[in-house]
């Protein structure tokens, strides 16, 4: 099982300007900065074409999206806050956690996702082929989510640990082995 991308937030603990701060980010690394202003309240920045997203909002909370694993998501904060130092923006004591991931694997088999629907329970699973391609999965025995698709791939979302995402696919491959 891999890590597809992983999302942690945090906390400034103060509002921020936020034209003046990437004013300042701009000068200080250059044109590889990549900025998306959603609303007044939220910028969108990346670091160059394969940076982790960094969502900072205006109050002091900021996101970190697109990380691929969890040294990647930690060392995404450190350049964050380093190029916040390097500008000279103090940031004070900065909480951070990781939120969620997504996690890959398959089950190795193509499956009948109307049927495995029926074997999961119909008030877990929810499948609609005309919205989405997939099986939605939510185990009533973890708190993570399973995106099962015909061809045997499978995500799990709704967990940072990957523990918790290694039992919930076991879970799926051990009623694929009773049922199927």
């Amino acid at each position: 099982m891999k890590i597809v991308s992983i999302m942690g937030s945090g906390s400034l603990g103060k509002e921020i300007d936020l034209e003046t701060l990437v004013d300042e980010i701009r000068n200080e690394v250059g044109e590889s900065l990549d900025v998306n202003f959603q609303s007044t309240g939220i910028v969108t920045v990346k670091f160059g074409e394969n940076s982790p997203a960094f969502s900072i909002y205006r109050t002091g909370s900021f996101q970190i999206r697109g990380a691929l694993g969890h040294e990647e998501l930690t060392e995404a904060v450190n350049q964050l806050l380093q190029i916040f130092d390097d500008i000279g923006f103090e940031t004070g004591d900065v909480e951070f956690e990781e939120k969620t991931a997504v996690f890959m694997d398959e089950v190795n088999q193509g499956l009948e996702l109307e049927t495995l629907a029926v074997r999961l329970g119909l008030e877990y699973t929810e499948y609609e082929p005309e919205q989405f391609p997939g099986l939605v999965y939510r185990s009533p025995e973890y708190e993570a989510t399973l995106l099962i698709f015909s061809s045997g791939k499978v995500l799990v979302v709704g967990t940072a640990k990957q523990e918790v995402a290694c039992s919930v696919l076991q879970s799926l491959r051990d009623i694929l082995e009773n049922s199927f």
